[in-house]
């Protein structure tokens, strides 16, 4: 990278800073597409203006351990023509592809950094660290071509259309740049962002990208491998509404459905696949945690479609388990049984099919308008215009009220389920597996609203309870994909290796069900939390 571009943090500016609050959706769009996505009628209709086409050139700084990175900051000089741009921007909020952040425009007389005119007096004292300061150097460049169009929507709504193309490179690597960005640029309703979309998706693949430029080079930069993402403690305030309680809620399972996403299409590690499952559980339980507020007729076209692309999944998490750990400890324990291999090739055969049969769910045109009808209705929120009945919770009483109602309710129906759990048959053990799942997930939505100690005590016992009866449903379901794989008529060596299996999980089944007294005891004796 050029040695030309070093911070000089003294330089003055020429004109004031400028702070803006960005809300844009940004989309992912393939080359080949590009010509059918300039000529949308659509996109013509809409059109008030056209710009000519910029050659946009950004250097992107940190130090060398990454600190801006890791407090979420990101610095750039961008330079426009003949212009340079500094632009400083702050963590915000992704979901559904829509960002939201802030950041801070100010001109400058040359390639260089100055930073005591930013707004913020947080960022501000951030940038006062003079080592800081002067450790800041070029990590990455992007380079691309901008072609932009103004929209105007009947609505009124001014929606600045962007096509990007181009690359993010470091020294030694570099990352092709094609998206679509749509940027409000007036007052109005972000979902009319997806509207757009979901109009041009019908014809054109598009891909919602909750991925970041500067992600993408800070990733190129350092080399980092994607890895599975677990769902993140959701802050929440005693004085939100229900309703504003409810979006925040959805938006942290979307992003942590989305962030598996990647890992589900490359394929390499079977923790992505689970990772998505676990983002919808949580989401539909959060929907039927709110179903008063939300009514199901509101609802019932994305629940149908969660539970397909949660169907798409299953097949794949099944076969992963018996293949990743049922088998394992079974082949070293039987290494000298002829028919393992055999056994252990039609479950890797298996395995692999429904895998493919997850990365295509996760790769198709019907999961990303999925994801874009999920944020076009989180924008609208219909449920604020509902009718209020005294069966349903007023959208606008603080969530600390909800709250303790909906865990009370699941607490109550968890321990009914499972009274005399040792005894219940597998059917009526997974309908208590299911009650507590959902209560564990509704108490990790609440928990922040309680102390932390007795919360987590709570929801300790609860995931203790959860695993126990995870095993025993993994063993059930590990008994029905034996049924599946079919064995000759005398053929009794291939038949033993299933016979094996069969026994080995039946007992393993049963010494578990002890754990369970024991973990339902634990969760029975403890207090509740809120």
């Amino acid at each position: 990278m050029s040695e030309a571009f070093t911070s000089q943090a003294n330089s003055e500016l020429f004109f004031h800073p400028v702070m803006n609050s960005e809300i844009e959706l940004k989309l992912l769009i393939s080359p080949t597409d590009i010509r059918r996505l300039q000529r949308h009628p659509l996109l013509k209709a809409l059109t008030r203006q056209r710009f000519p086409a910029q050659k946009l050139f950004s250097v992107y700084y940190d130090t060398p351990d990454l600190a801006l990175y890791q407090h979420r900051v990101a610095v750039r000089l961008r330079r426009i023509g003949r212009r340079w741009i500094q632009t400083v921007k702050a963590e915000g909020s992704v979901a559904a592809g829509l960002h939201a952040r802030l950041e801070w425009e100010s001109a400058r007389t040359e390639n260089s950094l100055a930073f005591d005119s930013i707004g913020d007096p947080a960022l501000r004292e951030f940038f006062a660290d003079e080592t800081l300061r002067h450790t800041l150097r070029p990590i990455f460049i992007t380079e691309f071509t901008r072609s932009r169009h103004l929209l105007e929507f009947p609505s009124g709504e001014a929606v600045e259309f962007a096509l990007d193309r181009g690359e993010v490179r470091t020294d030694d690597a570099q990352l092709p740049i094609c998206e679509l960005e749509l940027e409000l640029k007036s007052a109005g309703d972000p979902a009319r962002l997806f509207d757009f979309a979901l109009s041009l998706q019908e014809t054109i693949p598009l891909k919602l990208e909750n991925v970041s430029k500067a992600e993408r080079g800070y990733r190129l930069f350092s080399r980092a491998k994607i890895v599975p993402v677990k769902a993140k403690p959701l802050p929440l305030e005693k004085e939100l509404s229900t309703s504003e309680a409810f979006t925040r809620i959805i938006q942290s399972c979307l992003t942590h459905l989305q962030a598996n996403e990647p890992g589900v299409i490359e394929g390499e590690d079977s923790e992505f696949v689970h990772q998505m499952r676990v983002a919808l559980r949580r989401m539909r339980s959060a929907l039927s945690v709110f179903l008063d507020l939300v009514p199901k007729e509101q609802i019932g076209v994305l629940l149908e479609e969660l539970h397909w692309l949660a169907g798409e999944l299953d097949g794949a998490r099944n076969w992963d388990v018996f293949a990743l750990e049922t088998l394992p400890p079974l082949a070293s324990s039987f290494p000298d049984q002829t028919g393992r291999e055999w056994l252990k090739s039609n479950i890797d055969e298996r395995r692999q099919h429904y895998n493919v049969q997850a990365r295509e769910a996760v790769a198709s045109a019907r999961y990303q308008k999925l994801l874009l009808t999920l944020g076009a209705w989180l924008c609208r929120q219909p449920w604020l215009g509902g009718i209020e009945t005294q069966a349903q919770p007023i959208p606008g009483i603080p969530i600390a009220e909800f709250a303790p109602q909906v865990l009370q309710k699941r607490h109550k129906k968890l321990k009914k389920r499972g009274k005399d759990i040792a005894t219940l048959a597998p059917l009526e053990r997974h309908r208590v597996r299911i009650a507590a799942k959902k209560l564990r997930y509704t108490a990790e939505f609440f928990s922040s609203l309680y102390q932390r100690k007795p919360a987590r005590r709570y929801i300790g016992a609860l995931a203790d309870l959860q695993e126990v009866l995870g095993a025993l449903n993994d063993a059930a379901t590990t008994v029905t994909l034996l049924e599946d794989i079919a064995v000759a008529e005398h053929d009794p060596l291939r038949q033993q290796a299933k016979d094996i299996v069969l026994g080995w999980v039946l007992g393993a089944s049963h010494a578990r069900v002890k754990d369970l007294e024991n973990t339902w005891e634990n969760f029975c004796s403890g207090k509740v939390f809120w």
